[in-house]
């Protein structure tokens, strides 16, 4: 089952950021998921849309 606002990677090269729920038998490796995905399906729009992923960077302490 697929979920709305998983992030997955098919493949080797695929990245895939779903915005519906629905059920699959592809094979899909499950790297993350959008907290709150409302409102995604109309931020996409339809066909392709660009999309940035970013690394937030955590702050390090030293004691």
């Amino acid at each position: 089952m697929i979920h709305n606002g998983e992030l997955m990677l098919y493949g080797s090269a695929s990245l895939v950021l779903f915005y519906k729920t629905f059920p699959t038998s592809y094979s899909y490796t499950k790297l993350g998921r959008v907290v709150n995905p409302a409102g995604l399906a109309a931020a996409l729009g339809a066909g392709s849309t660009p999309v940035t992923f970013e690394l937030k960077q955590s702050a390090c302490f030293v004691l």
